[in-house]
């Protein structure tokens, strides 16, 4: 199977049976003997079209005058996208192969409509996004993020709030490390790194993030445990949550492990306990643990809204389930996915697991909620539903000094700092 094909079937795989792109992706890349290079041009046609479906289909949809089958649209999809955003494809090679994938799968007649298609799109002018009157509209074929989520923004930002993050969440990530504190500073980690011909510096957000580049899960110091992949954002979590060396804490919603091993980083006389929902997930959990050489910790199944927990806590991590729409830019698909429907049912789960877990939270102890979505509902909704809801919890203020911020929550928006949307709120429960 020739690569466009691969690129055909796993974009069809994500966007019509509800795939995850990256997993896809992986099985796809492991089981083929594709080049370095061709696995990057495969990886970024994929992304590529699933991060511009909207947009793309906005600018074809004028040259489709007959039925087409599924496969065929999505055919369209990955070659409108080489031809408009990839200028190392020339335009008759993608179209060339596109044909050819359409004669092999419906035959001449499929062959011949894919072309007619695709000729008479390069022959045209792409359509003029600014002709669409609604700005709702116009930002959401500009950044192929649906308009109910666009709507939203527009409500709690503002339309040039609503841009900016719409925007930032298309931009490409930047990717992070968290180096393990229990076993190496952030100064040696970075000098390593470098010495490994990795990029590497030391990030003014978060104190044990690294931004890098390069190949960094094949780094021996991976493997050795002295770093972990995270989000900076995400990593912001511990400093709201500033567990004290002898804490018993526990992350209740904790696959795969990444703030809660944050968090047992930093207490070497504590213990804590790492537990999630999905039973399949438990045993990432674990391999993360014993690679980062870690110990004071058990990690076991668990459904947060339910399970009674062995122990009372000093301080309680809930990384709630959520429509996920701050990491865009690392799922594509999740725009697509969620419904705003969707939100009200997230909601109500995010309150019952809240609910559970606070049973577990020792007088003048420390709670963070925390999601990865910008979306109010979910987020200050949510917190200031659960305090008026429990007359024994209240805020409880904490700092974040890169965004020169003392409150009791926060929303980062992508576009403040180049991370992913992130909300963290903290609570504390009231002493008897």
């Amino acid at each position: 199977m020739q690569l466009r094909e691969m690129a055909l079937d796993a974009y069809s795989r994500v966007v019509d049976e509800g795939g995850f792109s990256n997993i896809v992706l992986n099985d796809m890349i492991r089981s083929s003997d594709l080049a370095s290079n061709d696995r990057g041009l495969l990886t970024e046609i994929v992304y590529g079209t699933i991060s511009k479906k909207l947009t793309i289909q906005f600018h074809i949809r004028p040259f489709i005058r007959t039925k087409l089958k599924r496969w065929q649209r999505n055919l369209l999809d990955i070659t409108v996208y080489q031809i408009v955003w990839l200028d190392r494809v020339p335009n008759y090679a993608a179209i060339n192969e596109a044909v050819e994938i359409a004669k092999k799968r419906g035959g001449p007649l499929a062959g011949k409509a894919i072309n007619g298609i695709l000729r008479s799109f390069e022959r045209e002018p792409l359509q003029d996004v600014a002709h669409i009157r609604s700005e709702t509209g116009r930002l959401s074929i500009e950044t192929s993020i649906p308009e109910w989520i666009i709507s939203h923004w527009k409500t709690h930002h503002g339309i040039d709030g609503a841009r900016g993050i719409a925007h930032a969440l298309n931009n490409r990530p930047k990717l992070y490390v968290r180096t393990n504190t229990a076993r190496i500073t952030r100064k040696e980690l970075v000098s390593r790194l470098l010495d490994e011909g990795l990029g590497a510096i030391p990030s003014d957000i978060q104190k044990d993030a690294i931004e890098v580049k390069g190949e960094v899960l094949q780094s021996a110091l991976y493997e050795q445990g002295l770093f972990s992949i995270q989000d900076v954002s995400s990593m912001l979590v511990n400093d709201a949550l500033s567990p004290q060396p002898d804490d018993i804490i526990l992350d209740a919603c904790s696959a795969p492990g990444g703030k809660g091993l944050h968090a047992l980083e930093k207490v070497p006389h504590g213990h804590v306990d790492l537990s999630d929902i999905h039973e399949h997930k438990i045993p990432l959990i674990e391999q993360q643990a014993e690679r980062l050489e870690l110990t004071g910790y058990d990690v076991f199944q668990g459904d947060a809204t339910r399970t009674v927990y062995p122990r009372q806590y000093d301080r309680i991590i809930v990384d709630a389930p959520c429509s996920g729409l701050g990491v865009i830019r690392r799922k594509p698909e999740i725009r697509y996915e969620r419904k705003a429907e969707d939100i009200d049912t997230l909601v109500d789960l995010q309150l019952e697991i809240l609910s559970n877990i606070k049973n577990y939270l020792k007088p003048g102890g420390v709670l963070i909620y925390s999601t990865c979505t910008i979306h109010q509902m979910e987020n200050e909704n949510v917190a200031y539903t659960f305090m008026k809801q429990n007359d024994d919890i209240e805020f409880d203020p904490f700092v974040l000094e890169a965004f020169d911020f003392e409150g009791p929550y926060r929303q980062i928006l992508p576009q403040e700092a180049g991370t992913d949307g992130f909300f963290i709120a903290r609570f504390r429960k009231k002493e008897k």
